[in-house]
């Protein structure tokens, strides 16, 4: 994988391959982003409930990540 192709820290990486799965690039960009925006709203949340103390942000958006995806099951 090269240096522009390596997901930004916090960055959801979705593999996609459009010509053997149904639906089409589009529907899953637009999927990929909604599930980003919902794990940065529970990740935003949680830090708030710390106070906002630095130092946490990975953290806050792994377990985020983990109980949106736990929920979409």
């Amino acid at each position: 994988m090269s240096e522009e192709q390596r997901p930004l820290y916090g960055e959801l990486v979705i593999p996609f391959n459009a010509e053997k799965k149904t639906g089409t690039h589009a529907e899953a960009t637009t999927r990929a982003d909604q599930l980003r925006a919902m794990i940065t709203d529970a990740a935003y949340y949680l830090a708030e409930k710390r106070g906002f103390i630095s130092g946490h942000e990975l953290e806050d958006w792994l377990k985020a990540e983990m109980e949106i995806l736990r929920n979409l099951k």
